[in-house]
Order: structure tokens, then sequence, then C-alpha cells
């Protein structure tokens, strides 16, 4: 007998009555549920995503099941459900704690909301120097040290692996923005974490939380001013239609994070948790060259689209506006950050 874990079906209905201004109706387009593949399978496990599935973690999404399906010789298959057709992202966070869905690409910092709070340090602004410094800290005994601190936080979910899209950057609609005084005033939605909402205050904008699915629009008609994201996300939403000034400043380098339910996690053999596992472990390393390599393409095609894209040769300023955020999320953990810091040095170093 099939052992589906949890039913999609089950989280709509449970989204319609919790958050049903975010739902959105899938759109079977979209959709990259493989009747083949779930017919054969012995555990069907489905995974949410916010971004479409062309973007880098939809593709990330779509690539970790494949070497799921792979490496269990088929008899587990992930369906994902991309393009927030399952809710936003603390509806679908809510979901995996609940065991009504099973698999979730999280934001670190958004994990750290939900209780895992030395999570929060990867959200710290300027804290990475670049990609090379971030994946040295990930893959060292810190980042084994943070992700089980989801399970330590006891917050009815764990890591599978840590994922990255770039780091994060400023864009505005009407405005261009060359320094941390340039964004005064300024409406900027951020995603509903504290640290993310903190450290565009104290840039000196103001934080207006807001469904990402509602962002192109309330860009278009002046209910923000402008956001941040990866260059993946700002181009896969096409965010560069109503926002074409873009400032790369990568305030944030937060890793994302396949996260899976505890209930779901515990309703698998050891041997198909160990599965999830060396597979988690091989997406990372196609997510770094992938990621790099994806980078470098989308810059070149946003200058094609016109973008302004401004990027500051001296940080300081921004860093320096920054500072409380250093105070109030790391003073419990500083020990962490300055061996976070270390390794950044030992990488310019060479």
């Amino acid at each position: 007998m099939k052992k589906v874990i949890s039913s999609v079906y089950i989280l709509i209905l449970m989204i319609s009555f919790t958050a049903c201004n975010t739902y959105k109706k899938a759109d079977t387009n979209l959709d990259t549920f493989n009747t083949d593949r779930a017919k054969n399978a012995e555990v069907v496990l489905s995974a949410g995503e916010l971004n479409s599935i062309d973007s880098i973690m939809g593709q990330m999404l779509k690539k970790y099941s494949d070497l799921v399906y792979e490496q269990s010789k088929g008899r587990i298959y992930i369906e994902i459900y991309a393009s927030g057709q399952l809710g936003d992202e603390r509806s679908q966070m809510q979901a995996v704690q609940m065991g009504a869905l099973d698999i979730f690409r999280a934001n670190t910092v958004f994990v750290g909301d939900f209780g895992a709070k030395k999570l929060n340090l990867f959200a710290l602004p300027y804290l990475f120097n670049d990609r090379e410094h971030l994946w040295k800290v990930l893959d060292s005994p810190i980042g084994k040290e943070l992700m089980q601190d989801m399970i330590e936080s006891d917050i009815s979910m764990r890591g599978l692996c840590y994922l990255e899209e770039g780091s994060r950057h400023f864009f505005i609609a009407n405005k261009k923005v060359e320094q941390p005084d340039d964004l005064k005033g300024l409406k900027l939605r951020v995603s509903e974490t504290s640290i993310l909402m903190d450290t565009v205050k104290a840039l000196g904008a103001s934080p207006t939380p807001l469904s990402f699915g509602e962002l192109y629009t309330a860009l278009q008609t002046g209910v923000v001013d402008g956001a941040e994201q990866p260059i993946s996300g700002y181009n896969s939403n096409s965010f560069y239609e109503v926002a074409p000034n873009f400032v790369l400043d990568s305030h944030t380098y937060s890793p994302g994070m396949l996260v899976i339910s505890q209930r779901s996690w515990e309703k698998l053999t050891k041997e198909d948790q160990r599965i999830l596992m060396e597979c988690g472990k091989r997406l990372e390393k196609y997510n770094k060259e992938f990621t790099e390599a994806e980078e470098e393409r989308l810059l070149e095609k946003l200058k094609k689209e016109n973008v302004d894209i401004f990027q500051p040769k001296d940080l300081s300023k921004w860093q320096k506006k920054v500072e409380p955020i250093y105070e109030k999320y790391g003073k419990d953990n500083q020990k962490l950050i300055e061996e976070i810091k270390k390794m950044g040095e030992d990488t310019n170093a060479r």
C-alpha cells in the first residue's frame, strides 16, 4: 500500500481557513506533479516554494526531487508546489509545523523567528563578505551547530540542507539610491521577520510587511516604494519592470534551507531519512556552483533590460547605520559572530 506522508488537499483546506487572503488557487501549468512517478512511489512528499519553478530555488527543489527519486530507486517522490500555490511563507511554515506540508524551502531568518534564534545570526547585515565566505561557514561546525538549533529549539521541524540564491539587495521604483540617506522615508516591503524589519528601519526606511504575491502590484501602484530580494528573485518575478533602480549592496546574505516537518520525518524509515540527508548534501554542492553562474547570467540580462544597477564602492556608511542590529540580535552570540567574521578575514587573505 502506498504511504503518502501528507495530503496537499488537507493543506489547502487548512490555509483556506487560516490564511484565505493569501492562498492562490493552484496553477496546473506551474505544478510539477509527475503522475507516473507518484503512482509508482511508496512514499510521496509534498514540498512548497514561494518563487516560480524557473527561479533558482524552484530549480533547486526540482533537482532535489530528482536526486531523491533516483537514489531511492523510485521509492520516494517529492511533488513540488511552486509560485506560492500553497500560501505565503508564514502559512507554509505553520503547515510544516502541523505536518500538513512535508517540506518547505524557507529562509533561515524566518526559521529564526519561529524559535530557532541562532539562525537569526545569518541575517545580520553585512556579516558575510561574499559567497565563498558564506559557504565556508555553512560547511563548518558553525553551520552544523546552527542547523542543530532547530532540533534543540523544538519547533516541530528540522533542516535537510542549506541553499542560497545570492545575497539580498534593494530595488526602488522611482528613485536612484546611492547611499543609505537616500532610503530615508521610503516604504520598503520586507518579509515579516523582526531582524529584516529592524535592519531596514536602521537604514532610515519604513519597513512594510506585505505578502510576496502582492508585491508587483504594490510597486506598480505606489503602495510601496521598493523592496529587497536576491538577483534571482528580482528577475524571476519581473520586478525590474516596475522598480528599475537596483542597489547591489548585499545587505543580507541569509541562506535558505530545506526544512521538513518533524511529524513527516518520524514517519520515515531510518534508510529514507539517510537518503534525504545525503541528497541534501549533494544538492548543496550543486546549488553553490549553479547559483554563482546563474547570477552572472542574470546580471547581464538585467543590464539589457535597462535596469539602473548601482554597486556602492564603500559600505562603511551602510555598516555604521546597522550597528544597533548587532547589539540587539547578536549580544548573546558574540563569540559565534567573531568566529564567522574571522573566517571572512581568512578568505580575504588568500
